[in-house]
């Protein structure tokens, strides 16, 4: 007899995770709009994110225009309203514990339901066709790479320093993807070589890491 194991409706913290500065203001907006004077979820405090969602917003408008000095303000920016979404998303999983339709009406992404069936997914491989390329943007770059079916998650680091040292590394988001297809990484000085590589992560933990790819940021 086979086992299945419902999962419940949950947010997707992996994707607000995710995010970059354009898709956190676009995020923070449709989620103030939904939350606001809604009729189940009550007492959530969003002026936090309001707040943190204007610095941003300035500083999106102000690297557009070609200020790369702000860019580090930027990520700053962005990490805090990718904390306060999270935040948010907390608030309401609780308020929806008896009633999870109600998520749907929260303007937060969620997970992907499904009846899963547990099985043993294998070990994951070393990342095969992993590349990354310099993007239009400022101080961005999109990486790319094979899917694993034993993988059910993804680690991407860079580095601006020496590769061959560890502690260079730098991961491009708080927690693993769940893809491994156009990961953008922002954040990086522009007219700079940085170095990224990759790995899956499988029920018996993280994969080996993929072979280095070098570029020029620019």
């Amino acid at each position: 007899m086979t086992l299945q194991v419902a999962v419940p409706t949950l947010i997707s913290l992996s994707t607000l995770a995710s995010l970059g500065p354009v898709e956190a203001v676009a995020m923070k907006d449709t989620v103030i709009n939904a939350l606001t004077e809604h009729p189940f979820f009550k007492d959530i405090p969003l002026d936090p994110l309001a707040a943190a969602g204007t610095n941003l917003e300035e500083t999106v408008r102000l690297t557009g225009l070609g200020d790369h000095s702000k860019i580090p303000d930027r990520t700053t920016h962005l990490s805090n309203v990718i904390k306060e979404l999270t935040r948010v998303a907390f608030h309401v999983q609780l308020q929806a514990m008896d009633e999870e339709s109600q998520l749907h009406t929260s303007g937060l992404p969620l997970a992907e339901r499904r009846t899963r069936v547990p099985k043993n997914r294998g070990a994951v491989k070393t990342l095969t066709g992993f590349s990354a390329t310099n993007v239009d943007e400022p101080g961005a770059a999109l990486l790319n790479a094979d899917s694993q079916e034993a993988a059910f998650g993804y680690q991407f680091q860079f580095t601006k320093l020496d590769p061959a040292v560890e502690e260079n590394w730098v991961d491009d988001a708080p927690g693993p993807h769940r893809t491994c297809k156009k990961i953008m990484v922002h954040g990086m000085d522009p007219l700079s070589r940085y170095s990224f590589r990759g790995r899956g992560i499988g029920d018996d933990g993280p994969g080996p890491w993929s072979k280095v790819v070098t570029i020029s940021i620019t």
